[in-house]
């Protein structure tokens, strides 16, 4: 976060305590003042520094009425969205700084004095923090030409783009998104073989069970499918369900199987994947893999008892 300090000179009594606080919030902080008699040159030190910055705090009360330049101010700040607490006056905004700050998604907050507003800040501190990053991301993600969508974050996941998918979270992007085809980020992540963002997924909240839309498979089906030992692997060891049945009918054991890795076979059938759980036609995995004579895998199932059909 970046704040501006906009005082009538360096003399106001309410300067000291205001530069205080944020400094014990480690917050970075400019200075500006609004004196009668501005230079050009002044006035557009001024301009700068409101282009910089999120947050403002304005010193001095009503005697700024009288300023013809505030008007100037106020209206920069509010065209950059900034967000404005005013100090020392009436809690209630001038007819005139409501004008101003219509057209902003953030309206100023007034307080009677400094102390007021400290107190305010410093309970609110987190919050207004988080918001800033929110804004501040969204800012970021614009200015690149991104759009901030789900589609725009699964590319991001699958090119295993890290400070990219940060700022899709950052900007209030939820890790359970899905594309427009309906497929979770986590499934894309997986069908991306991008390990390090299906940890990074999981670590921020993602439902490791979610079902895509489209093949009806979860992330960790995904990753049989894609024969990916290690991200299979992972996927188990932080709980994926191994019970599930996709929307085409196939256990999981019925789709490793087919694909013919035993090294996954095995790490499935040693974790609880049932070997008799039977497809739509019918099938079980142990039943494939006695059909189509797969090397190993006959042996392989033999280690584990037969259960009823189910």
């Amino acid at each position: 976060m970046n704040w501006l300090i906009l005082a009538q000179d360096v003399q106001d009594k309410d300067l000291k305590p205001v530069e205080n606080f944020l400094g014990q919030k480690n917050v970075d902080f400019i200075e500006a003042f609004l004196f009668d008699g501005l230079s050009r040159e002044d006035l557009a030190d001024i301009e700068s520094k409101c282009l910089q910055v999120s947050h403002c705090i304005i010193l001095g009360g009503s005697a700024f009425f009288e300023n013809p330049f505030y008007g100037f101010v106020c209206g920069l700040l509010s065209g950059n969205n900034v967000q404005v607490f005013l100090a020392t006056r009436d809690k209630a905004l001038s007819d005139y700084e409501k004008n101003v700050f219509a057209s902003s998604c953030k309206k100023p907050k007034a307080f009677s004095d400094v102390d007021s507003l400290t107190k305010h800040l410093s309970e609110n501190f987190t919050e207004i923090s988080k918001i800033d990053v929110v804004h501040r991301s969204l800012v970021e993600l614009i200015t690149h030409g991104i759009p901030f969508t789900s589609d725009s974050f699964a590319t991001a996941i699958s090119k295993d783009n890290e400070n990219l998918c940060q700022l899709f979270v950052d900007a209030g992007m939820d890790v359970n998104a899905r594309t427009g085809d309906g497929v979770p980020l986590i499934c894309v992540a997986t069908r991306s073989d991008c390990v390090s963002r299906v940890k990074w997924l999981l670590e921020n909240g993602a439902d490791i069970n979610a079902i895509s839309n489209d093949r009806g498979y979860s992330a960790v089906m995904d990753a049989v499918w894609r024969k990916n030992f290690e991200l299979t692997e992972f996927l188990v060891d932080k709980g994926a369900d191994l019970s599930f049945v996709s929307s085409d009918g196939q256990p999981i054991l019925v789709l490793a199987v087919g694909n013919g890795n035993l090294k996954i076979v095995e790490l499935l059938l040693s974790h609880g994947a049932d070997a008799d759980k039977q497809d739509g036609m019918g099938m079980s995995a142990r039943a494939y893999a006695n059909l189509f004579k797969k090397p190993g895998m006959v042996e392989l199932f033999e280690k584990y008892p037969v259960k009823e059909a189910q």
